[in-house]
């Protein structure tokens, strides 16, 4: 991962930099309708590791996000824009959670990270300030199919992501549904066939009845895909497979006793490409 400096020799010559390439001046979020059915090339974020020796516990609020060549336009892993959104970070290295991305993430070409991270301080926000604003280039070419990390420094603070750019790979929408009774902490992940770092879909404690959401993951094309559930002590799990249409492995009866879990898997539901 390469990044890049605040103004590089084809900015200031007015060529065609990153800023032209990924249209940076636009802040709009990609259109989650866009997408390829075949198998492509594509990223997929597994964590975002902030780090800082500054005193603690700081809020840190902003964005994190993707701009490939589908279509240039932000595409969130990280999205707390508002300062009332900020996350605490009380010890020297924080996970940020991620958010999931408005559709699959493709790297036919390079693809752009954008950071902007601010500490929030006591009063009206006038005294806030930005600890991280860089943009840095994905390469389309580096190892495939292993964790990679990058990271950006400034000052105090620093940013790891941890990301994988996989081979023949499709969009997979996981689908969550939750019934459960009373304040309770609940874990949803995903893993794709063959590797086994976790993508984290939820984590914290689910205080009502109802809960409802979806995800956008990376999946190799023709593996599985497996969604687990760790509610208390107990793991629960259920197996995807592309191709397959509905689940080929779901959670025995004693999840019940928990509450009421559906989940659902659409892989490669799109194949829309920009109007130009």
């Amino acid at each position: 991962m390469k990044v890049f400096p605040q103004a590089t020799g084809a900015c200031v010559l007015r060529g065609y930099c990153h800023h032209r390439i990924y249209k940076t001046h636009d802040t709009s979020t990609t259109k989650s309708t866009l997408g390829y059915r075949e198998p492509n090339r594509m990223l997929q974020a597994f964590s975002l590791r902030l780090s800082s020796s500054a005193s603690y516990p700081v809020s840190v609020y902003g964005i994190i996000a993707v701009r490939d060549s589908l279509e240039p336009l932000r595409n969130y892993v990280f999205n707390r824009p508002c300062r009332d959104d900020a996350i605490t970070i009380d010890q020297d290295s924080f996970i940020l959670p991620l958010c999931s991305p408005c559709r699959g993430m493709y790297l036919r070409q390079d693809a752009l990270l954008e950071v902007d991270l601010w500490v929030k301080e006591e009063g009206d926000g006038s005294a806030d300030k930005q600890i991280l604003s860089a943009y840095a280039e994905i390469e389309s070419c580096p190892a495939y199919d292993e964790m990679l990390y990058g990271q950006i420094r400034s000052g105090l603070f620093s940013l790891d992501i941890g990301y994988i750019s996989f081979t023949r790979s499709i969009e997979a929408v996981i689908e969550v549904f939750a019934k459960v009774d009373g304040p309770h902490h609940v874990r949803f992940g995903a893993f794709s066939s063959g590797f086994d770092h976790e993508i984290v879909l939820f984590d914290d404690t689910f205080f009502g009845t109802k809960m409802q959401f979806q995800h956008v993951v990376v999946v190799k094309a023709e593996e599985k895909l497996d969604v687990c559930l760790k509610f208390g002590e107990s793991l629960f799990r259920w197996t995807f497979q592309h191709g397959h249409v509905g689940p080929v492995r779901i959670p025995d009866d004693s999840m019940s006793k928990y509450g009421q879990f559906d989940v659902r898997v659409f892989f490669a539901p799109k194949n829309s490409r920009p109007q130009k």
